[in-house]
């Protein structure tokens, strides 16, 4: 390590400068100093550039997915699938069927399945009939005339009694 901090020394004790030589160098360091802000603009500039293209050839995907989606609602038969899919349509003579709260049984289960649809038996209009009497035949009172019949009666009592 000795030996090669001597070397170092040696090397740079031998280095002649001449005014020409510092001359070069001054005017590369100034060339250095002038040049930076417009470099350091041109990165920024190609930087924002790249963004740019990338930002069109995103946009323009876009565009192409558009078109696609446009072309294939020009297509009669996905305007048709798109119907029965979103809109449950069917065509004439055909019979849908919905799958409503579908439960996956599990394999190891022991349940049987019975192949007969089940139906609840209630009678809806019977249910509301008896919903219809029984709110309109009760003995008691709405709270908010039963809140403010009192008061109306304390007050003609009031003025009745001060009026003899």
């Amino acid at each position: 390590m000795k030996r090669w901090a001597e070397d170092l020394g040696a090397w740079a004790s031998s280095l002649r400068f001449s005014g020409f030589t510092v001359l070069i160098v001054v005017l590369v360091i100034g060339g250095a100093i002038i040049v930076s802000p417009t470099l350091s603009t041109y990165v920024q500039q190609r930087r924002e550039i790249a963004e740019l293209e990338q930002s069109v050839r995103a946009h323009r995907e876009a565009v192409d997915e558009i078109d696609a989606e446009r072309a294939r609602w020009k297509d009669p038969v996905y305007i048709r699938s798109q119907a029965r899919d979103r809109l449950f349509y069917v065509m004439p003579g055909e019979t849908q069927l919905n799958v409503i709260d579908d439960i996956v049984m599990p394999v190891e289960s022991d349940e049987q399945t019975s192949p007969e649809l089940s139906r609840i038996e209630s009678n809806w209009a019977h249910g509301l009939a008896a919903s219809f009497l029984s709110a309109g035949t009760t003995d008691a009172a709405p709270e908010s005339l039963a809140g403010s019949a009192p008061a109306e009666t304390d007050s003609t009592t009031t003025t009745e009694e001060s009026s003899p």
